[in-house]
C-alpha cells in the first residue's frame, strides 16, 4: 500500500468535507490487508498532529452492544429469541418481541413521534435521553400494553437499542458503562473508551459543534447508554473492526449474519447494515458524526470520526467512508 498517494486520494475526499467548517477535526482509519494508517485532518490543506483525539462516536455504540450479545449468545447467556418477558417481570412471559427484534429494529417501538415530542414538553419530571422519546419505564409500560407481533419490517429505534444494552448489563450483574469497559475496552486494549469522561482524559475529549458551528456540552445519556454514550478514538475503533474482519471472535461474527433483508442489496443484522459486501454503521450526536465499514472479502475498513454534526443530504462521514471503501478496494486491486 503506497501511503504516501493513499494520502493525497484521502485528503481530495476528505477537503470538500473539511474547507467549510474551521474548528474541524476529522480523524480517519482505515485497515487494508493487515497495514493500517490513521490521519487526522483539520479546517485547512494540513494534516493535524497525530493525537489520541476522542470523540462522541453516536450510534456507532449500537454495535457495541449487539457485539456484547454476539459474545453472550455464543457462551449461553442469552438466547437471541429470549422474549423480553423473560427479563421483566411486568411483561408477559411470551411476549413476542424477542432480544433480535431489539438488535435488528423490528421491535415495532413507535419512531420518532409529534405527539409525542409535545407531550414531552409538558413533562418534564420525567427524565429521557436525548434521541429517546420514551423513558425505560415508558418502554417498560409500552411492551406491557402492545402484546401483538410486531407488524413492521424495520423500524430504526434508539429505545429499543437502549433496551438490549440494559438488558445484557443486567444479565452480567452490573451497569452498561461497565459492561462495556469489561467486554469491549479491556480486552480489546482500546484505553480510550469510554462513557463517563475520566478526569485524566478530559483534555484529549474534543469540543464539538452542531451543523451550524455551534458549541454543544458533552453527551449525557443515562439509561440508555446504549443506544449511543460512547467515546472512543480512532486508534481505539480500528482494533474493534479488526476483530470483526478477523472472525477470531465467533460472537462478533454472529453478529454480521442477516436476520431481515430489505432488497438484493440491503440487509441488516445484529446490529449491523449489510449493504452489498459491506458490513456498517454509522452515529450521530448533537455534535458529532461518525462511521465505521469493513469489507470482510476483500479485508478492508474505514472508521472516519467528525467532531462536527453533520447534515443528511450534505456531505458526511459515511459519504466520506463509503468512498475511501471504494479507494481501498481498487488499491487492492492493484
Amino acid at each position: 500500500m503506497d501511503l504516501h498517494n493513499l494520502k493525497k486520494d484521502i485528503f481530495k475526499i476528505a477537503y470538500p468535507y473539511i474547507k467549510t467548517r474551521s474548528n474541524v477535526a476529522l480523524s480517519i482509519g482505515i485497515i487494508s490487508q493487515n497495514q493500517e494508517a490513521t490521519f487526522t485532518f483539520g479546517g485547512s490543506n494540513f494534516m493535524m498532529e497525530e493525537k489520541p483525539y476522542i470523540y462522541e462516536v453516536g450510534s456507532i455504540s449500537k454495535v457495541f452492544t449487539t457485539s456484547i450479545l454476539g459474545e453472550m449468545i455464543q457462551e449461553g447467556q442469552v438466547h437471541v429469541e429470549d422474549s423480553i418477558g423473560k427479563y421483566f417481570s411486568a411483561i408477559s412471559d411470551n411476549h413476542p418481541v424477542t432480544l433480535k427484534r431489539l438488535a435488528n429494529h423490528t421491535s415495532g417501538l413507535p419512531g420518532i413521534g409529534v405527539l409525542k415530542n409535545i407531550s414531552n414538553l409538558f413533562d418534564a419530571e420525567t427524565p429521557r435521553d436525548p434521541f429517546c422519546q420514551y423513558s425505560l419505564n415508558e418502554t417498560i409500560h409500552y411492551f406491557k400494553t402492545h402484546t401483538d407481533e410486531p407488524k413492521v419490517k424495520f423500524r430504526y429505534s434508539n429505545v429499543g437499542m437502549g433496551l438490549l444494552g440494559y438488558i445484557l448489563a443486567n444479565t452480567l450483574h452490573t451497569d452498561y458503562e461497565t459492561a462495556i469497559k469489561q467486554r469491549l475496552a479491556d480486552p480489546l486494549d482500546m484505553p480510550n473508551t469510554f462513557i463517563s469522561i475520566p478526569p485524566d482524559k478530559a483534555e484529549a475529549v474534543l469540543q464539538g459543534y452542531t451543523i451550524l458551528g455551534h458549541k454543544k456540552p458533552p453527551l449525557q445519556m443515562n439509561e440508555f447508554m446504549a443506544a449511543g454514550a460512547v467515546r472512543s478514538t480512532v486508534n481505539d475503533l480500528l482494533k474493534f473492526m479488526k476483530v470483526h474482519l478477523s472472525d477470531e471472535n465467533s460472537g462478533y461474527t454472529l453478529t454480521h449474519q442477516a436476520t431481515e433483508t430489505f432488497s438484493e442489496h440491503m440487509g441488516i443484522g445484529l446490529g449491523w447494515l449489510l449493504e452489498d459486501n459491506i458490513i456498517w454503521h454509522n452515529g450521530s450526536t448533537k455534535a458529532f458524526s461518525s462511521y465505521l465499514g469493513f469489507d470482510k472479502i476483500k479485508q478492508t475498513g474505514v472508521v472516519v470520526l467528525s467532531n462536527y454534526r453533520s447534515p443528511i443530504l450534505a456531505t458526511n462521514p459515511r459519504q466520506i467512508g463509503k468512498e475511501i471503501l471504494q479507494l481501498l478496494n481498487r488499491y487492492v486491486l492493484k
